[in-house]
């Protein structure tokens, strides 16, 4: 089976209504040329996402008449797979040491491990949506996400909802500023323009405009989290805030002019 295929089968089986706990430690389970191997993750913190976010990489660097563009996304992908890991199984330590006994463990995961672990941890998605509904309580967004593995293998919680305000003038105007800037190192002929990104400003766009959400739970008395603004601005995983944003102030484009023919 392909690393691709192997992927969709994590985030397909195990199917869940269940509430996807926010508080709990997650597991993923991997398997690799037919060996299973068992990650096991603290909960992702706010501090980790944003390390992850100001860690992604996108420059555009001209070099006289040749335009160099460097994407790095992977290194961001390691360091969250490396700070969240608290114990693993499957894996054999040449000597019979135990794995965890050896300095900077984390470090001595397999490279492919470690970038499959992030892609879980940040697999939340828009939601495949059939059918526009407007909602009068606000603007709303589904999101779909591997979460943690179960019985029946990786849980994929689907239709997590969120209900945002519709955002202001204001509002849409910091997005637009902070997701259009960039910044510049150097000359006219060497200048290499470095692109940061706003995840960080959707995660708080969304604090300001959230209303309720559905399909999350919390350790807090063990209840469902739902309408309850100052909880959710504090539990919800932010990945799941950006990701919830983004829908809001730049969805994907899915709408396409009818032909002539069909008018």
């Amino acid at each position: 089976m392909s690393e691709s295929e192997n992927q969709e089968q994590q985030k397909t089986s195990g199917q869940t209504d269940a509430l996807l706990d926010l508080s709990q430690p997650r597991t993923v389970i991997l398997t690799d040329r037919g060996h299973s191997y068992r990650l096991e993750c603290r909960r992702v913190t706010g501090d980790d996402w944003k390390n992850y976010f100001l860690g992604i990489y996108v420059s555009n660097e001209q070099n006289g008449r040749e335009m160099i563009r460097v994407n790095d996304f992977n290194t961001p992908r390691i360091a969250l797979a490396e700070a969240v890991l608290i114990d693993a199984a499957g894996y054999s330590v040449d000597g019979g040491a135990e794995l965890k006994s050896l300095p900077d463990w984390q470090k001595h995961i397999p490279l492919t491990h470690k970038l499959k672990l992030a892609d879980v941890l940040a697999s939340a998605r828009p939601s495949k949506v059939e059918q526009i509904t407007i909602f009068a309580e606000g603007e709303v967004v589904m999101l779909d996400a591997a979460w943690s593995a179960g019985a029946g293998g990786m849980q994929k919680f689907v239709g997590l909802k969120h209900v945002l305000q519709s955002p202001s003038e204001e509002q849409y105007r910091r997005y637009l500023r902070e997701s259009s800037r960039s910044f510049i190192q150097g000359g006219s002929r060497t200048g290499k323009t470095i692109y940061r990104g706003a995840q960080l400003l959707l995660a708080k766009l969304y604090d300001e405009l959230i209303v309720s959400v559905e399909g999350y739970s919390t350790a807090f008395n063990g209840e469902p989290l739902t309408n309850d603004r100052s909880r959710i601005v504090v539990d919800m995983d932010m990945h799941h805030k950006v990701m919830a944003a983004q829908e809001i102030f730049q969805p994907q484009e899915t709408a396409l002019v009818a032909d002539e023919e069909e008018a």
